[in-house]
């Protein structure tokens, strides 16, 4: 973290948040995603949009912290689609949210 007023909670989450990598590269390498509980998929996924949105609610609209490689298009459209399907959010009403106030 780059930070100066870094939190004993900051990081901590700076550790968790490595460590999660970590262990999930690993599961993944040895193909053990299907094992893993979907509430787990959940909770993670929800903490992460948490922090996101809240980041952003609180600086203003930023991109998305992502490196070019993190992501493939597949695992892209698969978690759009599962988020906007568990939110009963269809594409027009994302347009709409997409152009929110900056």
């Amino acid at each position: 973290m780059t930070d100066a007023a870094t939190t004993p909670e900051l990081a901590e989450l700076e550790g968790l948040v490595a460590r999660l990598g970590d262990l999930t590269r690993q599961v993944t390498e040895q193909e053990l995603g299907a094992q893993v509980a979907d509430e787990h998929i959940a909770d993670v996924l929800y903490a992460a949009a948490r922090l996101f949105s809240a980041k952003q609610d609180r600086v203003g609209k930023i991109a998305w912290p992502i490196r070019e490689d993190a992501l493939n298009a597949t695992e892209t459209v698969v978690l759009v689609t599962a988020l906007l399907d568990a939110a009963d959010v269809n594409l027009f009403d994302m347009a709409i949210w997409y152009r929110r106030a900056q």
